[in-house]
């Protein structure tokens, strides 16, 4: 039995953060609509523009092959830079999504008895899942950032020859 090679496992949890921001995005669109709060929809924004980057790089592993190893090193480096550009810009957009919720007022504008429970556990587990797919993003990303700078160090001692 073949065992699956890193950039598989890598793709696979790309494809899998994808598949967490989609029901985050939704839950939240069930509890406040969008234009009455600008953060969470740039928390939204956030996570779709995760969920379709992570679906296009998690796909190209099978339907993008370079022949090249310096064609293929820089694809790495770019996709290991977007990835951390995502990751920090998703941990921005969450955190100011989460300190406007946890103020008096949900969200500075609405009356907290407007909300009832189903709607705090719709807006936590949106959170949750919006929380995991970061975290999945961090390991990828570190797992990406590791691998261009092994690649780095190869491509060196193979061109300086």
């Amino acid at each position: 039995m073949k065992w699956p090679s890193v950039s598989e496992i890598v793709s696979v949890l790309q494809i899998v953060i994808a598949i967490l921001c989609l029901p985050a995005i939704l839950l939240f669109s069930m509890v406040i609509t969008f234009p009455y709060d600008m953060k969470l929809f740039t928390y939204q924004c956030s996570l779709s523009t995760t969920m379709v980057l992570c679906l296009i790089f998690g796909f190209s592993t099978w339907f993008y092959n370079s022949h090249y190893p310096k064609t293929r090193f820089h694809v790495r480096v770019l996709i290991a830079g977007i990835l951390w550009i995502l990751f920090i810009f998703g941990v921005v957009t969450a955190v100011l999504f989460d300190l406007q919720f946890s103020k008096d007022l949900i969200y500075g504008v609405f009356d907290p008895d407007l909300f009832d429970s189903r709607d705090y556990a719709i807006l936590y587990f949106g959170m949750g899942l919006g929380a995991l797919a970061h975290l999945l993003l961090l390991i990828v990303s570190i797992i990406l950032t590791v691998s261009v700078c092994r690649c780095s160090c190869a491509l060196r001692s193979t061109f300086s020859n």
